[in-house]
């Protein structure tokens, strides 16, 4: 029994196309088998010159401007004005760090879990935290409370603080 609708004809041509085109392609991929030297004598010579030399590669360089007027690009960003602007130098000061001013306002607890109240802000032995201080805010780790004096540690350094006289 023939099939001869048209749709099915040209389906059948197509997928006979592509297996043609199929095997066309594996045969341009096979290498023709290599020829055989004739003798020993012949491969010496090939031999001798076996691996050439690898070409030397050139290395890229980069030109940077030396000059805010220098024509230079960036090679990656053709369009960036990053290497025609002047440095700028920011200006450190060797300072010393401000003075931060901490204030014992008041101890409180009992003997065994003593409490300290250091500028409106309460502590516990142990406790690190941040205190509202003259110059913005200061982190402060409470070592020890004493009956009259609490040492903190304030940016590595130890401080004791003391109560007012009559408080």
């Amino acid at each position: 029994m023939l099939i001869s609708h048209p749709q099915f004809q040209i389906r059948t041509l197509l997928l006979a196309a592509i297996v043609v085109c199929l095997a066309l392609a594996a045969r341009a991929g096979q290498t023709p088998a290599a020829t055989k030297p004739a003798s020993p004598a012949a491969k010496a010579p090939a031999a001798a010159n076996a691996a050439p030399a690898e070409p030397e590669l050139p290395k890229s360089l980069f030109y940077l401007p030396t000059s805010p007027q220098d024509p230079a690009k960036d090679p990656f960003f053709p369009l960036s004005t990053r290497l025609r602007t002047k440095p700028q130098f920011i200006a450190t000061s060797n300072a010393p760090p401000a003075v931060v001013e901490l204030e014992l306002k008041g101890i409180s607890g009992s003997v065994d879990h003593r409490l300290a109240i250091i500028n409106s802000r309460t502590f516990g032995v142990g406790e690190e935290g941040e205190v509202p201080a003259s110059n913005g805010r200061a982190r402060i780790r409470v070592v020890e409370i004493k009956n009259d004096s609490v040492v903190v540690l304030l940016n590595g350094e130890q401080r004791v603080l003391r109560l007012r006289p009559g408080l």
